[in-house]
């Protein structure tokens, strides 16, 4: 058996492959969609692909690639999608009919920056292999046991019902962090455990034996922790003043809160947090002193939920891969009482989430 996993974001396509007892055979991306579309698989060299526009078109590249090299996608046992939302109704990995894809297009509103670019790429993939079962495994599953205190916002209760509520996201890395935490540590998973997902997109889970009971993103993957280029949990006022005195469209809005704002915005220099510990501006570092400053106050946001804090752990590429953030965070957060040894780093691996869902279906 083997099974085919695709992980579509705005800008790239990432694709693996595992066989039966999830042993990871390749991996490979289209990368720089829209501005410089790359393709590569580890171990062969990469080629320019410029006539890649969309995720849709970078997995016909990725599907012609894999057939050529003895995986043919109709051969494939299953094929795994990562769907950013699946809303109150799909909190399980689930095989996808025409009916289930119906529904999630229906929650495109929900997550209306991430949520085309899985549904185009489920939709294409059951197009080139119809008879393959597509299974969706969602990133805001993992949140479905908060409890609902957890996910209410402070509007009329009658939004509550429309939808208009926390569910978190990072979901499906959270869940690897939870089974692959004890191989690391060679210990039990902590029972009140605070991990935080850093990268492009930043948030952070308070898991209480294994389950979600808290976490900083919210209605929407814009909440909470400063990110790249989003700005994080912001003054709703700040807003309304924007819309009011700047004149800004919603869709200038949109544009300023997902793209032009947190790393990027705070330095002028760049969204990448490498860029900004190389470099000897004040303002990179002044991005990079907030940024840390905010990781650790909603880090502490999280501990009433869990009563207290065993371990801390870090994933995501910022928190697997910049020790200089992870020290700073944690020198805010000395008052915990977390000693090294109980804080740790475990790599994202959403795949391989994506491949278990997968593999416990088919």
């Amino acid at each position: 058996m083997k099974f085919l996993v695709l992980n579509a974001g705005s800008s790239s396509l990432k694709f693996a492959v595992f066989n039966g007892q999830l042993k990871l055979l390749l991996k490979g991306q289209v990368s720089g969609i829209g501005s410089r579309p790359r393709f590569e698989v580890e171990g062969h060299p990469g080629r320019d692909v410029p006539h890649v526009m969309t995720a849709s078109e970078g997995l016909l590249v990725a599907a012609e690639w894999l057939a050529d090299n003895g995986h043919e996608p109709a051969q494939f046992n299953g094929i795994g999608h990562r769907i950013v939302h699946g809303g109150t109704q799909y909190v399980t990995p689930i095989a996808v009919n025409d009916r289930i894809q119906q529904d999630l297009e229906a929650l495109r509103s929900l997550a209306p920056l991430h949520l085309p670019f899985g549904l185009g790429v489920l939709r294409e993939m059951r197009r080139v292999a119809p008879e393959v079962p597509n299974i969706a495994c969602f990133d805001t599953a993992f949140h479905a046991t908060q409890p609902e205190l957890a996910t209410r916002l402070p509007l009329p209760r009658d939004y509550f019902d429309k939808g208009y509520r926390r569910y978190g996201f990072h979901g499906l890395n959270y869940q690897h962090v939870v089974e692959a935490l004890p191989h690391v540590s060679g210990k039990p998973l902590q029972r009140r455990l605070l991990a935080a997902h850093l990268g492009s997109g930043a948030s952070m889970c308070a898991i209480f034996d294994g389950k979600s009971v808290a976490t900083t993103m919210g209605f929407s993957t814009a909440d909470g922790l400063v990110m790249g280029t989003r700005t994080g949990s912001i003054d709703p006022g700040v807003l309304v003043a924007l819309m009011r005195d700047e004149h800004m469209s919603l869709d200038q809005l949109e544009d300023l809160l997902y793209r032009r704002s947190g790393l990027l915005g705070l330095s002028g220099i760049s969204a990448d947090m490498r860029v900004l510990l190389a470099s000897d501006r004040t303002e990179a570092s002044e991005a990079v002193d907030y940024y840390c400053y905010s990781a650790a106050r909603h880090a502490a946001s999280l501990v009433p939920a869990l009563g207290g804090v065993d371990a801390m752990v870090f994933t995501g590429g910022v928190g697997e891969n910049a020790g200089a953030v992870r020290a700073r965070i944690m020198s805010h957060l000395k008052w915990l009482g977390l000693g090294p040894e109980n804080v740790y780093v475990v790599p994202a691996n959403e795949e391989l989430t994506i491949a278990h869902g997968v593999s416990e279906l088919v």
